[in-house]
Order: C-alpha cells, then structure tokens, then sequence
C-alpha cells in the first residue's frame, strides 16, 4: 500500500514574475497529446491568458522530438531555452495493458520524467502542474453506511437488515492501492513531483480522459460502431469519462491563480464503460454521426480478459470503482475568484460534456 501524506494543501497567488510587462511562459510537454492539443484549444478560446498578477502568458507545447521528458540533459537545455516560470506536463505513457509487459517504458515516462521535471524546475524557480490517474485507487472506495432497524430477540441484538454499503467518489487523500503497472508508475510519479517540488508543485488526477484527438474511448467507440454489428463492452468497471477541454479549462484556471497542490477532477456523475458506449451511441445517432444503431452488450471484466487472454492480450487490472471527487478544486478556484466558462462546462455531468464534444466533431 502507498498513500501520499506529507502533500502541502492548496496553495495559491505566489507569482514570481516581478515585471508586469514581461511575459510568464509556460511550457507544455507532449505537444501531441490530447490534452495538450485540448489546453492550446482552449486557451485560444479564451483569449489572452494573464496571471492573476496582471502578467501575460507566452505558451509554447513541444513534442517528444523536441523534448523527451526521460532524457535530464536535453530537459536542461530546454529550459536554458524557453526558461519557463510553468510547465504542465502532458506527456505520459498511457497505454495500459501494454505496461504490464513494458513495465521499464512505463516507469520511465510516468515516474522518471516528472521527476526530471521537477528537479529542473527547482533548479529554475518554476513551477510545476503535473497529470495523474483515477487508477491509483484500487476499486476500495470509501463507503456510507445506510440505515438499518434492529431487532431484539433473546437478548440478542441483530440488525433486521442487512447495512447498505453505498461508494462514494475519492477525495485526495484516500487509500492509494493501484492495481496495474500503468496505476504503480502514476503514483510514483507524483508522489516524486511533490517530494522533490513540495509548495510549487500541481497534481491533477483525472479519469476516462477523451476529447476530438488522439485515441480514446470515444473515437474507438465511433469507428467500431461504424464497422461492427454488435459490441461487447465493459459494465462492472465505473468511472467518470471527462472531456480533455474541460480538464483543459480548470487547468488554466489553476495555472492562472497560481495554485499547487494536490487535486481531483472528473465531469460530475459516474457510469459504467457499458453505460458510456450506450450514451455515445444515442448521442451520436441523435447528431447524424452514425447512421443506425449497433447491439452494445455487457460482459463482466473476468470475461472481457478470458477472451483477450485467447487472442493473446494480456489484460491489466483496473479499479471496479474509481469515481473522483473534484469538491476541493471547485472550492479552491472559487476561493480564488476564478470564474467558470460562460457555459459552465467544466462542472457539468459527463453526458453534457460528451454532447459538447460530440458536437464538435459533428
């Protein structure tokens, strides 16, 4: 078991930028990514970001061509270059079932890079927001006990019920129980920010992260469901999808009001992978984006991993329950006066933010 506990709480308004009239640049790793491409989307969307110290921000995202997060001498020569006073590292290994058979490739980028990272901007004075996962949890969610009437017979007393055991969404500081090498190499990577960054360090941990780049759930849902009679899909695995842009806009939010700290994001609500691919087929038969609609089944995560087992696919461990709480990042942006969008995406249900993504697409 590893748990986080010497994480400094939200911290926010220290800027170490003196002149107003000198730009405050960040740096974005991954440049390719879909969260990358969703921050330089988003942020031409808003306009002209400046701090909450009146500074203007200059962005640059580089690839890994450019800058291989792995790699310290080419990471020092980057910043004697930019000199950023952020990074937000959007660079990651992110395939899960393969990690488990290239675990060093995995460890590398997920733990060795952030800490690179962060050695560098200790080195610099910058500041660091880095990117984490739901599935540093292990499923263990915390539980509310529900009501339940006891019974009085022979001196004896017995609940009349069974106690209902209802999950509830994880704060930060829950257990860290990760099950996969993907979700060890995650946990490790943060937990090496914050040691080496303490107070300049940002840790955002998402869930079901998709958006219009890059591969994820919903385009691979989209394609299949053009080509494909019927799917098989997961339905004893629940999570929250979240929109790259959305985490995008919080982001920005962050980043603007100078915060650090450890924090959860995920659209509101939770669903089941099934529940996610039904929802997608609705939407997007509703938007003209598929022409008829395609049999969706459920199949438990033992079958699902029986069945890529005879296709010869090794098959990570995945949380059964890894729903966020994001209440302490909506408190601190609040805190800080930083508005929300003017469509209030970012705090809405996922099936808002995946009808607005859809909708791009469309």
């Amino acid at each position: 078991m590893a748990q986080i506990t010497k994480t400094t709480p939200a911290q926010c308004g220290t800027s170490t930028i003196i002149e107003a009239n000198f730009p405050e640049v960040v740096l974005i790793t991954g440049a390719n990514s879909q969260l990358a491409q969703a921050l330089l989307r988003v942020a031409a969307e808003m306009g002209h970001l400046v701090s909450n110290t009146g500074v203007p921000f200059k962005l640059y995202a580089l690839s890994h061509s450019q800058l291989d997060i792995t790699n310290a001498v080419n990471i020092a020569a980057v910043f004697v270059q930019y000199r950023p006073n952020w990074v937000i590292n959007c660079a990651a290994y992110n395939a899960v079932d393969a990690a488990e058979n290239d675990i060093v490739k995995a460890h590398r980028v997920n733990e060795l890079g952030p800490e690179l990272l962060a050695q560098q901007c200790v080195l610099s004075g910058a500041r660091l927001l880095h990117v984490s996962s739901d599935y540093v949890f292990g499923g263990n969610a915390a539980y509310d006990i529900g009501h339940s009437v006891e019974n009085v017979s022979e001196g004896v007393i017995e609940p009349a019920a069974k106690l209902h055991y209802l999950p509830s969404p994880f704060v930060e500081f829950d257990e860290l129980t990760p099950l996969s090498e993907y979700g060890k190499s995650k946990l490790l990577g943060e937990q090496k920010v914050f040691a080496v960054l303490g107070e300049r360090a940002t840790v955002v941990r998402t869930s079901w992260l998709y958006g219009q780049g890059g591969h994820n759930f919903v385009k691979t849902m989209l394609k299949l469901m053009q080509t494909q009679p019927s799917l098989q899909v997961i339905d004893d695995q629940i999570g929250c999808p979240t929109w790259s842009d959305a985490l995008a806009r919080v982001m920005w939010q962050l980043v603007v009001a100078q915060c650090s700290g450890l924090f959860h994001y995920s659209a509101k609500g939770q669903c089941s992978w099934h529940e996610f691919a039904v929802e997608i087929q609705q939407q997007a038969l509703a938007l003209n984006l598929l022409n008829q609609p395609v049999v969706i089944q459920p199949i438990s995560s033992a079958d699902y991993a029986k069945q890529a087992f005879t296709r010869g696919v090794n098959v990570a461990k995945r949380p059964s329950y890894s729903v966020l709480n994001s209440d302490k990042l909506q408190s601190t942006l609040v805190t800080n006066a930083m508005p929300s969008m003017p469509d209030n995406i970012e705090w809405q249900d996922w099936h808002q933010q995946l009808n607005q993504m859809l909708r791009q697409l469309s």
